[in-house]
Protein backbone atom coordinates (compact mmCIF):
# COMPACT_ATOMS: atom_id res chain seq x y z
CA UNK A 1 0.00 0.00 0.00
CA UNK A 2 1.21 3.22 -1.18
CA UNK A 3 2.02 5.49 2.02
CA UNK A 4 0.15 8.75 1.89
CA UNK A 5 1.93 12.26 1.26
CA UNK A 6 -0.04 13.23 4.54
CA UNK A 7 1.07 9.92 6.60
CA UNK A 8 4.54 9.43 7.79
CA UNK A 9 6.44 6.36 6.34
CA UNK A 10 5.73 3.41 9.00
CA UNK A 11 6.82 0.89 6.93
CA UNK A 12 9.30 -1.29 9.27
CA UNK A 13 8.61 0.61 11.90
CA UNK A 14 7.17 -0.84 15.71
CA UNK A 15 3.94 -0.87 16.72
CA UNK A 16 2.09 -3.05 19.64
CA UNK A 17 -1.82 -3.81 19.89
CA UNK A 18 -2.71 -4.35 23.31
CA UNK A 19 -6.23 -5.98 23.02
CA UNK A 20 -5.29 -6.62 19.31
CA UNK A 21 -6.27 -10.49 18.73
CA UNK A 22 -10.01 -8.61 17.77
CA UNK A 23 -11.99 -6.23 17.49
CA UNK A 24 -10.45 -2.32 16.95
CA UNK A 25 -7.09 -3.85 17.70
CA UNK A 26 -7.65 -6.36 15.07
CA UNK A 27 -8.43 -4.21 12.66
CA UNK A 28 -5.67 -0.97 13.50
CA UNK A 29 -3.21 -3.91 13.68
CA UNK A 30 -3.45 -4.75 10.03
CA UNK A 31 -4.38 -1.35 8.84
CA UNK A 32 -0.56 -0.90 9.85
CA UNK A 33 0.39 -4.06 7.94
CA UNK A 34 -0.94 -2.90 5.21
CA UNK A 35 1.76 0.14 5.68
CA UNK A 36 4.24 -1.95 5.90
CA UNK A 37 5.05 -1.96 9.78
CA UNK A 38 5.79 -4.37 12.16
CA UNK A 39 3.20 -5.14 14.41
CA UNK A 40 2.74 -7.13 17.61
CA UNK A 41 -0.22 -8.41 19.08
CA UNK A 42 -0.94 -8.74 22.36
CA UNK A 43 -3.81 -10.37 23.57
CA UNK A 44 -5.04 -13.50 25.81
CA UNK A 45 -6.23 -16.05 23.23
CA UNK A 46 -3.57 -17.96 21.69
CA UNK A 47 -5.51 -18.82 18.60
CA UNK A 48 -7.14 -15.81 18.23
CA UNK A 49 -3.80 -13.96 18.20
CA UNK A 50 -2.01 -16.08 15.64
CA UNK A 51 -4.93 -15.90 13.60
CA UNK A 52 -4.30 -11.87 13.44
CA UNK A 53 -0.39 -12.55 12.97
CA UNK A 54 -1.41 -14.50 9.59
CA UNK A 55 -3.70 -11.97 8.63
CA UNK A 56 -0.86 -9.12 9.51
CA UNK A 57 1.45 -10.79 7.46
CA UNK A 58 -0.46 -11.51 4.40
CA UNK A 59 -1.74 -7.94 4.50
CA UNK A 60 2.12 -7.06 3.79
CA UNK A 61 3.80 -6.57 7.50
CA UNK A 62 7.31 -7.02 7.70
CA UNK A 63 6.99 -8.82 10.37
CA UNK A 64 4.05 -9.85 12.73
CA UNK A 65 4.21 -11.40 16.16
CA UNK A 66 1.88 -12.71 19.02
CA UNK A 67 2.30 -12.47 22.44
CA UNK A 68 0.45 -13.77 24.97
CA UNK A 69 -0.72 -11.91 28.15
CA UNK A 70 -2.92 -11.65 31.10
CA UNK A 71 -3.22 -7.44 31.64
CA UNK A 72 -6.02 -7.42 34.48
CA UNK A 73 -2.70 -9.03 36.41
CA UNK A 74 0.29 -7.11 38.12
CA UNK A 75 2.13 -10.08 36.99
CA UNK A 76 0.83 -10.22 33.80
CA UNK A 77 1.62 -6.56 33.18
CA UNK A 78 4.96 -7.10 34.00
CA UNK A 79 5.24 -10.03 32.10
CA UNK A 80 4.09 -8.41 28.64
CA UNK A 81 5.72 -5.30 29.35
CA UNK A 82 8.99 -7.50 29.71
CA UNK A 83 8.02 -9.45 26.53
CA UNK A 84 7.19 -6.21 24.41
CA UNK A 85 10.77 -4.80 25.29
CA UNK A 86 12.34 -8.24 24.25
CA UNK A 87 10.74 -7.84 20.87
CA UNK A 88 12.05 -4.69 20.15
CA UNK A 89 14.09 -1.50 21.26
CA UNK A 90 12.52 1.26 19.97
CA UNK A 91 8.41 1.45 19.85
CA UNK A 92 6.64 4.27 17.19
CA UNK A 93 3.18 3.66 18.68
CA UNK A 94 1.06 1.62 20.70
CA UNK A 95 -2.85 1.03 20.92
CA UNK A 96 -4.99 0.00 23.84
CA UNK A 97 -8.18 -0.97 23.01
CA UNK A 98 -7.87 -4.33 25.46
CA UNK A 99 -11.65 -4.29 27.27
CA UNK A 100 -13.96 -6.14 29.54
CA UNK A 101 -16.67 -6.50 31.77
CA UNK A 102 -19.23 -7.83 34.10
CA UNK A 103 -22.29 -7.23 35.27
CA UNK A 104 -21.62 -7.42 39.05
CA UNK A 105 -18.47 -6.13 40.97
CA UNK A 106 -15.24 -8.33 40.04
CA UNK A 107 -12.42 -8.18 41.97
CA UNK A 108 -8.98 -9.15 40.67
CA UNK A 109 -6.42 -11.56 42.42
CA UNK A 110 -4.18 -8.37 43.20
CA UNK A 111 -7.19 -6.51 45.32
CA UNK A 112 -8.36 -4.26 42.29
CA UNK A 113 -11.69 -3.64 41.00
CA UNK A 114 -11.74 -5.53 37.39
CA UNK A 115 -12.29 -2.41 35.21
CA UNK A 116 -9.78 -0.25 37.10
CA UNK A 117 -7.90 -2.59 36.32
CA UNK A 118 -7.64 -3.77 32.95
CA UNK A 119 -9.13 -0.44 31.71
CA UNK A 120 -7.06 2.07 33.69
CA UNK A 121 -4.54 0.92 35.53
CA UNK A 122 -2.80 -1.51 32.45
CA UNK A 123 -2.60 0.89 30.32
CA UNK A 124 -1.11 3.40 32.73
CA UNK A 125 1.67 1.10 33.98
CA UNK A 126 2.15 -0.35 30.40
CA UNK A 127 2.91 3.63 29.25
CA UNK A 128 5.01 3.96 32.06
CA UNK A 129 7.52 0.84 31.59
CA UNK A 130 7.64 1.53 27.69
CA UNK A 131 7.73 5.04 27.69
CA UNK A 132 12.12 4.92 27.05
CA UNK A 133 11.24 2.65 24.48
CA UNK A 134 8.93 4.90 22.80
CA UNK A 135 11.25 7.57 23.35
CA UNK A 136 13.90 5.70 21.83
CA UNK A 137 12.30 5.82 18.54
CA UNK A 138 11.91 9.70 18.45
CA UNK A 139 8.46 9.89 17.17
CA UNK A 140 6.47 7.38 20.19
CA UNK A 141 2.43 7.42 20.04
CA UNK A 142 0.30 6.18 22.47
CA UNK A 143 -3.23 5.88 21.65
CA UNK A 144 -6.26 5.06 23.96
CA UNK A 145 -9.54 4.19 22.79
CA UNK A 146 -11.77 5.71 24.94
CA UNK A 147 -15.81 7.07 25.44
CA UNK A 148 -16.59 10.63 25.11
CA UNK A 149 -17.67 10.38 28.84
CA UNK A 150 -18.39 13.65 30.65
CA UNK A 151 -16.59 14.61 33.54
CA UNK A 152 -19.02 13.74 36.37
CA UNK A 153 -18.06 10.64 35.91
CA UNK A 154 -15.11 11.08 37.46
CA UNK A 155 -14.28 8.48 40.38
CA UNK A 156 -13.57 9.55 44.09
CA UNK A 157 -10.04 9.23 44.31
CA UNK A 158 -10.44 7.99 47.64
CA UNK A 159 -12.71 5.12 46.49
CA UNK A 160 -10.80 3.88 43.49
CA UNK A 161 -12.11 0.19 44.31
CA UNK A 162 -15.62 1.17 45.18
CA UNK A 163 -14.48 0.01 48.73
CA UNK A 164 -17.42 2.88 49.92
CA UNK A 165 -19.17 3.90 47.12
CA UNK A 166 -21.86 1.55 45.94
CA UNK A 167 -20.84 -0.56 42.33
CA UNK A 168 -22.55 0.41 39.52
CA UNK A 169 -21.93 -1.18 35.60
CA UNK A 170 -21.52 2.21 34.45
CA UNK A 171 -19.84 4.16 36.67
CA UNK A 172 -17.14 1.39 37.32
CA UNK A 173 -16.62 1.35 33.23
CA UNK A 174 -17.05 5.22 32.58
CA UNK A 175 -15.07 5.98 35.02
CA UNK A 176 -12.05 4.43 33.52
CA UNK A 177 -12.08 6.69 30.39
CA UNK A 178 -11.85 9.85 32.98
CA UNK A 179 -9.01 8.46 34.46
CA UNK A 180 -7.36 7.50 31.21
CA UNK A 181 -7.74 11.15 30.58
CA UNK A 182 -5.98 12.49 33.76
CA UNK A 183 -3.00 9.61 33.20
CA UNK A 184 -2.90 11.06 29.43
CA UNK A 185 -2.92 14.70 30.94
CA UNK A 186 -0.73 14.14 33.58
CA UNK A 187 1.83 11.94 31.04
CA UNK A 188 1.42 14.47 28.53
CA UNK A 189 3.15 17.16 31.07
CA UNK A 190 5.92 15.17 32.55
CA UNK A 191 7.19 13.48 29.18
CA UNK A 192 6.56 16.78 27.36
CA UNK A 193 10.40 17.02 26.73
CA UNK A 194 10.58 13.56 25.25
CA UNK A 195 9.46 12.78 21.50
CA UNK A 196 6.46 10.64 22.85
CA UNK A 197 2.97 11.79 22.42
CA UNK A 198 -0.41 10.55 23.96
CA UNK A 199 -3.87 10.73 22.98
CA UNK A 200 -7.29 9.68 23.53
CA UNK A 201 -9.50 8.81 20.59
CA UNK A 202 -13.10 8.47 21.18
CA UNK A 203 -15.65 5.67 19.75
CA UNK A 204 -19.47 4.93 19.51
CA UNK A 205 -20.79 1.50 20.19
CA UNK A 206 -19.06 -0.91 18.01
CA UNK A 207 -19.67 -4.50 17.17
CA UNK A 208 -16.83 -6.11 19.04
CA UNK A 209 -16.12 -9.64 20.87
CA UNK A 210 -16.42 -7.64 24.19
CA UNK A 211 -19.99 -6.18 23.24
CA UNK A 212 -21.29 -9.18 22.36
CA UNK A 213 -20.33 -11.13 25.82
CA UNK A 214 -22.61 -12.49 27.37
CA UNK A 215 -21.69 -11.50 31.28
CA UNK A 216 -22.08 -7.91 29.48
CA UNK A 217 -25.09 -5.94 30.64
CA UNK A 218 -27.80 -6.09 28.25
CA UNK A 219 -28.20 -3.09 27.04
CA UNK A 220 -24.60 -2.69 26.36
CA UNK A 221 -24.96 -6.16 24.31
CA UNK A 222 -28.01 -4.49 22.48
CA UNK A 223 -25.72 -1.43 21.94
CA UNK A 224 -22.40 -3.46 20.19
CA UNK A 225 -25.10 -5.35 17.99
CA UNK A 226 -26.20 -1.87 16.42
CA UNK A 227 -23.15 -0.49 16.48
CA UNK A 228 -21.00 0.21 13.65
CA UNK A 229 -18.27 -1.79 12.85
CA UNK A 230 -14.54 -2.32 14.38
CA UNK A 231 -12.61 -1.27 10.84
CA UNK A 232 -14.84 2.30 11.19
CA UNK A 233 -14.57 2.80 14.65
CA UNK A 234 -10.61 2.37 14.35
CA UNK A 235 -10.08 5.40 11.98
CA UNK A 236 -8.82 7.93 14.20
CA UNK A 237 -6.60 5.57 16.13
CA UNK A 238 -4.93 4.89 12.73
CA UNK A 239 -4.77 8.71 11.68
CA UNK A 240 -2.91 9.23 14.80
CA UNK A 241 -0.27 6.28 14.83
CA UNK A 242 0.23 7.36 10.82
CA UNK A 243 -0.05 10.85 10.19
CA UNK A 244 2.77 12.79 9.01
CA UNK A 245 2.81 14.73 12.48
CA UNK A 246 2.25 14.31 16.02
CA UNK A 247 1.56 18.17 16.30
CA UNK A 248 -1.36 19.00 18.67
CA UNK A 249 -1.81 15.57 19.50
CA UNK A 250 -0.17 15.30 22.81
CA UNK A 251 -2.57 15.72 25.79
CA UNK A 252 -5.51 15.12 23.20
CA UNK A 253 -8.71 13.85 23.14
CA UNK A 254 -10.45 13.54 19.94
CA UNK A 255 -14.08 13.13 21.11
CA UNK A 256 -16.10 12.90 17.77
CA UNK A 257 -15.57 9.56 16.24
CA UNK A 258 -16.83 10.90 12.77
CA UNK A 259 -13.97 13.85 12.65
CA UNK A 260 -10.33 14.60 13.50
CA UNK A 261 -10.65 17.08 15.72
CA UNK A 262 -8.08 16.69 18.44
CA UNK A 263 -8.62 19.24 21.60
CA UNK A 264 -6.72 19.30 24.65
CA UNK A 265 -7.41 17.56 27.84
CA UNK A 266 -8.33 20.16 30.31
CA UNK A 267 -9.65 18.16 34.02
CA UNK A 268 -7.93 19.53 37.21
CA UNK A 269 -4.25 19.55 36.94
CA UNK A 270 -4.24 18.74 40.86
CA UNK A 271 -6.70 15.51 39.93
CA UNK A 272 -3.92 14.76 37.29
CA UNK A 273 -0.94 14.93 39.76
CA UNK A 274 -2.56 13.17 42.58
CA UNK A 275 -3.68 10.28 40.48
CA UNK A 276 -0.56 9.47 39.73
CA UNK A 277 1.03 9.40 42.61
CA UNK A 278 -1.95 7.06 43.82
CA UNK A 279 -1.18 4.70 41.13
CA UNK A 280 2.91 4.70 41.95
CA UNK A 281 1.75 3.57 45.09
CA UNK A 282 -0.29 1.19 44.32
CA UNK A 283 1.94 -0.41 41.37
CA UNK A 284 4.78 -0.05 44.64
CA UNK A 285 2.42 -2.04 46.98
CA UNK A 286 2.00 -4.90 44.58
CA UNK A 287 5.78 -4.93 43.99
CA UNK A 288 5.58 -3.01 40.63
CA UNK A 289 8.15 -0.05 40.26
CA UNK A 290 6.64 2.39 37.40
CA UNK A 291 9.21 4.85 36.63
Amino acid sequence: MATSPAERNVRGNNFVFFGGSAGMGRAAALALARRGASVLIVGRGEKDGQAVVEAARAAGAVSADFLAGDLATVAGIQQVADGVRAWRSELHGVLHTAMAAFQGKQVTADGFEFAFALQYFARTALNRLLVERLAASGDGRVVHIAGDVPGFFKPDLDDLQFERRKWGFFKSVLGTHILGFLHIQEAAQRWRDLPVSLTATCVNSTKTKAMADPRMPLAMRLMGQFGTTPEVSATNAVRVLTQASAQGLNGAVLRRPKRFEPQALQFDSGDAARLWDITTELAAQRGLRLP
